[in-house]
């Protein structure tokens, strides 16, 4: 086997029951198997190209970590069918991840499942979304943070994980590793990453349907419309309001307790900033 010569060899041997010969090794942190019928790689294009995996790489660098894949081996790397592909974007944001992970409630035909509070997966046959804590997750390994990132503390990673009949979940009758990287594929990817996210019920939305009485249902909704103003905008309208005798105090203390109340525990508006996130993810990545 040719490719054995580029790679870094851990293991060789030859199966008892056959006599072929395989070998198990790595380049540039890639695994790979090969025998005499079949090359396998798994690894991180990212890493490949970017030396790190925090980054979310463009099609064009994923595309020359393919070809540079191809020279090192002497393989048409672009020629291989994809049995598994993540779909991933770390989002720095203004809270902590596990505030955003707790907004995230269900999603229909899928099982939701919590590793501590860093980390949530909603999974199903072949496909699994996966929120965590990026920075808690390098910390826990013993890596240290790309120097872009080293003043980020709030580091939310999100990732579709899809295995198995790839090509089909995307609607295709096949998939190669040529595929991933044309624009077409490569927006529709990039597409059913966000779709997938949107898909996903949110904690806010389940308090609304779930009161039962008229006080929690109102509270709710006047909850998720106080979102759409800065906290500090509504003080000081009401204050504005009250000093130009269109309101009492007292109806400004009143409405100030209805606002605190209602806003009690909410984080909704935290939720609406990966929202936004996430669909400006999605722009910039169909755009490269």
């Amino acid at each position: 086997m040719s490719v054995g010569r580029n790679i870094d060899v851990e293991k060789s041997g030859v199966y008892a029951s056959t006599g072929a010969p395989y070998i198990v090794g790595h380049v540039a942190g890639y695994r790979v198997y090969a025998d005499s019928m079949q090359v396998r790689l798994s690894g991180s294009i990212a890493k490949l190209v970017q030396g790190e995996n925090v980054s979310t790489p463009t099609r064009g660098q994923v595309s020359d970590g393919v070809q540079w894949l191809s020279d090192t081996l002497h393989l048409n790397i672009g020629r291989a069918e994809v049995d598994r592909l993540d779909v991933a974007h770390t989002f720095n944001l203004p809270a902590e991840p596990t505030t955003y992970i707790g907004e995230l409630s269900s999603r229909a035909e899928m099982e939701r499942a919590s590793i501590g509070e860093n980390t949530l997966y909603f999974v199903s046959k072949g496909r699994a979304l996966c929120f965590y804590d990026k920075r808690a997750e390098m910390v826990s390994r013993g890596q240290e943070m790309p120097p872009a990132w080293a003043g980020c503390q709030n580091l939310l990673r999100y990732e579709l994980r899809l295995s198995g009949n790839v090509a089909q979940q995307i609607g295709a009758r096949t998939l190669a590793v040529s595929d991933v990287t044309k624009p077409q594929r490569w927006a529709r990817l990039v597409n059913l990453w966000a779709d997938e996210y949107r898909s996903i019920g949110r904690t806010s939305t389940d308090r609304i349907t779930a009161s039962t009485t008229p006080k929690e249902a109102f509270n709710a909704i006047f909850a998720d419309l106080l979102q759409y103003a800065p906290a500090d905008y509504l003080q000081n309208t009401l204050k504005m309001l009250c000093k130009r005798g269109v309101m009492i105090k007292q109806r400004r203390a009143d409405l100030k307790k209805m606002i605190t109340e209602a806003l009690n525990g909410r984080k909704h508006s935290l939720i609406n900033q990966l929202d936004a996130a996430v669909e400006q993810a999605r722009a910039e990545a169909g755009s490269v």
